[in-house]
């Protein structure tokens, strides 16, 4: 069982904490800020400017990543001979792959498979009250704005599920940059900013505002919502909150 673990993204830290496995982890970023308690641990950088000192100080018997923005970093560690987990999941089921992943590694197979069970409920749960809904608006999750860029991964996933269409991007691919002319044609009715790194204190007026975007129905209807980006970019436990939010904004008249 490892011991000594240092976090290197804010969902693998929230997963931890999750499983009850907080004691065994010794450092995180500066972004791993939920749960509150997670605040208070040591911390040794961001996603990149990790300080590789500080994390050798801890002595760490594992070292977790995710996502591809990471690989170099990945790369470096397993040259150094450090012990190193990559978990990089795109879909809904490699999230669920990764919470199994990392239930192993801190021998809490158990509590893995009980929080995988209650999210799926929750997915379950969420699904069955709008089922009677037979619209499905257009929507657009736009992830970074500069350039603007659609959200990927299990986002689309996850949209259907609340009951919206999404047709700028698969489940399973990498968040892409979008044109101003595709945004026309697809004219979302829904626009969720959902701005990574940046929680939920973005202006909606970067979006409003932008040339040949006024005229998008969601602009026009004022149907553009800003969430908080950990609901829906961090591949973790609150990613059932995400969801529920999303059905909340895209079917209101079934909550």
């Amino acid at each position: 069982m490892y011991k000594r673990i240092v976090s290197l993204a804010p969902s693998n830290t929230e997963i931890l904490y999750e499983l009850k496995a907080e004691k065994n982890l010794v450092a995180v970023t500066r972004y791993c800020d939920f749960p509150d308690e997670a605040k208070r641990k040591p911390r040794i950088g961001g996603w990149l400017d990790i300080n590789d000192e500080l994390v050798k100080k801890f002595n760490p018997d594992l070292l977790l990543t995710s996502t591809f923005v990471q690989n170099k970093i990945n790369d470096r560690y397993k040259k150094n001979k450090m012990n190193i987990v990559a978990l990089m999941p795109t879909t809904l089921k490699g999230v669920f792959d990764s919470i199994e992943k990392i239930g192993k590694l801190v021998h809490k197979e158990d509590e893995s498979f009980q929080l995988i069970h209650s999210m799926k409920n929750k997915f379950n749960e969420i699904q069955n009250k709008i089922k009677q809904s037979k619209n499905r608006p257009r929507v657009y999750i736009e992830e970074w704005h500069k350039p603007p860029t659609v959200s990927g991964n299990w986002v689309p996933s996850l949209v259907r599920m609340a009951g919206g269409k999404y047709g700028l991007i698969k489940a399973g691919v990498h968040s892409k940059e979008v044109t101003k002319k595709q945004m026309q044609k697809y004219d979302p009715e829904i626009i969720v900013i959902s701005i990574c790194g940046m929680a939920d204190k973005v202006p909606k007026e970067w979006l409003t505002k932008r040339k040949g975007w006024e005229n998008l129905s969601a602009v026009k209807n004022n149907k553009v919502y800003v969430f908080d980006d950990s609901w829906l970019n961090r591949p973790g436990p609150r990613l059932a909150i995400g969801l529920e939010k999303l059905a909340k904004v895209i079917h209101p008249e079934c909550f």
